[in-house]
C-alpha cells in the first residue's frame, strides 16, 4: 500500500470515527428530550390524579350522612353511601376511585368496593394515619399501606373533634389507561423494606429488591428488566435493551422517604416514529412545560370537585347528593343551563328522565 493510500485509509478512518461519534451524540440528545418530556407527562399526571383524589376526599369529608354513620356506629350505612357515591362517579365520570373510613383507633370502619374487610385493623400499615391523628393535616401521596397506591387522606371532624379519617384511594390503573393513548407501558415498583406494610403485595413478582406494585404490568417488561441493570435503571434514569428504552422516577411517600419508582417503558420502534415528528415533538415538549407550570402555580387546590363535570353528571349526582355536596352542583348545574336554549334544555331533560313526559313553558 502506497503511503498516500496509508493516509486516506486514516483519513477514512477518522471520519466515520467522528460521524458515528455525532450520530450517536445527536441520538443520545434526541432520547434524552423524550426521556424529559416522558417524564413531564408523567408528572402532569400525577398532579392531575391528585388533586382528584383530594377533591373527592374533602367532598366526601363533608358529607353528614357519613358523620352521622360514624357517630351511630352504623358501618351498613356508611358501606352503602360510600358505594353509591362511587359507582356514581365511576358511572358518569369514568373514576375508578375506591374510598374507605378509617377510625382514630385505625380500624376500617366502611369501604365502597368491599365492606368484607371492616374492623381489621391498619396501623401497622398506615404509618401516615398515626401523623394526621396528631397533627388533624389533610395529606394527599404515594403510600406503602397495604399496597402501594396513591392515597388522599382527610379528618372527619365532628364538634372540633376527630370522629375518623376519610381516604380515596388511587390505584394505578388510570395511570395505565393514560399512557396507554401513547403506545407507553408503566411498571410501578415499591421496595422490599416496606413488605410488611404492603402485606397485600407478597405474591406479585420481584425485580431483585423490588416489588410489582401495578396489575397491569407487562410480564415481558419484568422479565427484561429482571435482565438489566436495576441500579443503572435508578441512579441514570435510563437503560436500554434492544428493543426498549426504559425510564425511571423515584416515588416520594408524604414525609419525602423514596419508596419505590415509575419506569416508563417505550419501544424503539416508537421512538423512531418520535423522530419522523421531531418537530412536533420539541411543540409539544415546549406545551407541556406550560402546563406544568401551570399546574405548579396553583398551589391551592380547588375544594369544588364539580367544576369540570359535564351536564349530564351533574343531574345524575344531583339525585344522590345532600348537603353542602347539593349546592356546589346546584350552582354549576345553573351555571351551564343558563347558556342553553329552549330545545337543548327539553332535550337534556328528556335524555336524563326518559320515562317522564316533559311540561310546561321553558323561557
Amino acid at each position: 500500500m502506497k503511503l498516500y493510500q496509508k493516509y486516506l485509509f486514516v483519513i477514512l478512518i477518522l471520519l466515520v470515527g467522528i460521524i458515528a461519534y455525532f450520530h450517536f451524540k445527536d441520538r443520545q440528545n434526541f432520547v434524552n428530550q423524550i426521556h424529559t418530556v416522558l417524564l413531564n407527562i408523567l408528572d402532569n399526571e400525577i398532579k392531575n390524579q391528585k388533586l382528584k383524589a383530594f377533591n373527592f376526599a374533602y367532598s366526601l369529608s363533608q358529607n353528614e350522612s357519613l358523620k352521622q354513620a360514624i357517630l351511630n356506629k352504623n358501618g351498613k350505612e356508611s358501606y352503602h353511601i360510600l358505594k353509591q357515591y362511587m359507582n356514581t362517579l365511576e358511572t358518569f365520570n369514568g373514576s375508578k376511585i375506591n374510598a374507605q373510613i378509617v377510625l382514630t383507633d385505625f380500624t376500617i370502619f366502611a369501604r365502597s368496593w368491599d365492606n368484607s374487610d371492616a374492623g381489621v385493623n391498619v396501623k401497622q400499615n398506615r404509618p401516615d394515619l398515626e401523623i394526621m391523628k396528631k397533627t388533624l393535616n389533610p395529606h394527599v401521596a404515594f403510600e406503602a399501606a397495604r399496597k402501594l397506591v396513591l392515597i388522599a387522606s382527610i379528618p372527619m371532624m365532628h364538634e372540633n373533634r376527630c370522629i375518623g379519617f376519610l381516604d380515596v384511594i388511587q390505584r394505578f390503573d388510570s395511570f395505565e389507561e393514560y399512557f396507554l393513548q401513547y403506545d407507553i407501558d408503566i411498571i410501578v415498583l415499591v421496595n422490599e423494606r416496606y413488605k410488611k406494610q404492603t402485606v397485600l403485595l407478597e405474591k406479585n413478582p420481584h425485580i431483585d429488591n423490588m416489588i410489582v406494585a401495578n396489575a397491569g404490568a407487562n410480564i415481558n417488561h419484568i422479565k427484561n428488566l429482571r435482565k438489566l441493570n436495576l441500579n443503572q435503571l435508578k441512579n441514570s434514569g435510563m437503560v436500554e435493551n434492544e428493543k426498549y428504552f426504559y425510564f425511571s422516577k423515584v416515588i416520594l411517600n408524604d414525609v419525602g422517604d423514596n419508596i419505590g419508582y415509575f419506569i416508563l417503558v417505550l419501544s424503539k420502534d416508537k421512538l423512531t416514529l418520535f423522530r419522523n415528528f421531531e418537530k412536533e415533538l420539541k411543540s409539544f415538549f415546549t406545551y407541556t412545560r406550560k402546563d406544568l407550570y401551570g399546574t405548579a402555580t396553583n398551589k391551592k387546590p380547588s375544594l369544588d370537585v364539580y367544576c369540570d363535570f359535564t351536564d349530564k353528571e351533574l343531574l345524575a349526582l344531583k339525585k344522590s347528593a345532600v348537603g353542602q355536596d347539593e349546592m356546589y352542583i346546584k350552582k354549576h348545574l345553573q351555571e351551564k343551563l343558563n347558556h342553553y336554549t329552549k330545545e337543548e334544555l327539553i332535550s337534556l331533560l328528556l335524555e336524563n328522565n326518559s320515562k317522564k313526559i316533559s311540561r310546561g313553558v321553558i323561557k
